[in-house]
């Protein structure tokens, strides 16, 4: 399902896997978020992502053209914050 995992943390998981584990884990203890307040999706407490986005923004097929839309799954703000976010080698961030 699109949308379960945040647009803005896509390519940090293509680069590491274990990214995620790696940045939050600043202690030694267990934690739900990393440094910046995400949790291993790319979402913050209150559910929404880097790119200012609630993970049901990205479920819907908002193709402008019906017969398209049928035959093409997309979504404007999930290609939109995909297209904006990379990853440093620690964290996601905007590409410049």
């Amino acid at each position: 399902m699109r949308g379960k995992y945040s647009p803005t943390v896509t390519a940090a998981y293509m680069a590491d896997q274990e990214w995620w584990h790696k940045y939050s884990r600043e202690a030694e203890e267990w934690t739900l978020y990393d440094p910046e307040g995400f949790d291993s999706y790319g979402y913050n407490e209150a559910g929404v992502d880097r790119a200012g986005n609630d993970e049901c923004d990205y479920y819907h097929n908002d193709a402008l053209d019906y017969e398209w839309a049928s035959m093409d799954d997309y979504n404007f703000k999930y290609d939109s914050a995909r297209g904006r976010w990379a990853f440093d080698g620690v964290r996601p961030t905007m590409k410049n």
